[in-house]
């Protein structure tokens, strides 16, 4: 296993630790862990409770763990089989993640006005899942031109 899917792996898991872990306080069966003491980012109730934590009545941190468990699954079966779709899989997952993590990151600053420390982490998680996958890509395109 490559130091990509390595770092890949574990930050995706993660991920998938973290939107697992939101879903559960969206649901009432985890207590809500944000508050004053994050201080700036501690505004985890007022993101949740806005109109962009759900698409209807799918919430996003739902999204965010079904993105998070492709991100896991496309990067363990590119570690043990090589697969090229797999990687592509892990590759598209990852770029299309970081698009969303990047658009939400958008929305807190401009239109909601909080930070919710909790879903920064989760959004790092998807970026450097995403950043393993484009270096993982980087080697399989040059070992393939070798």
């Amino acid at each position: 296993m490559s130091r990509a899917h390595r770092i890949g792996a574990l930050f995706s898991a993660i991920g998938i630790a973290v939107s697992g872990f939101i879903l559960g306080e969206k649901f009432g069966l985890i207590p809500e862990v944000c508050g004053p003491a994050w201080g700036p980012f501690g505004g985890c109730t007022t993101v949740e409770a806005s109109q962009w934590s759900s698409i209807g009545p799918i919430p996003i941190a739902a999204i965010g763990l079904i993105g998070s468990i492709v991100l896991f699954s496309a990067t363990v079966i590119h570690a043990r089989t090589r697969r090229e779709d797999a990687l592509m899989l892990w590759l598209f997952a990852g770029v299309a993640g970081s698009a969303i993590e990047i658009a939400l990151i958008a929305i807190q600053a401009l239109f909601i006005g909080a930070w919710c420390g909790k879903c920064l982490i989760y959004g790092a998680t998807v970026l450097i899942s995403a950043a393993a996958a484009i270096s993982a890509s980087l080697a399989h395109a040059r070992s393939s031109r070798a």
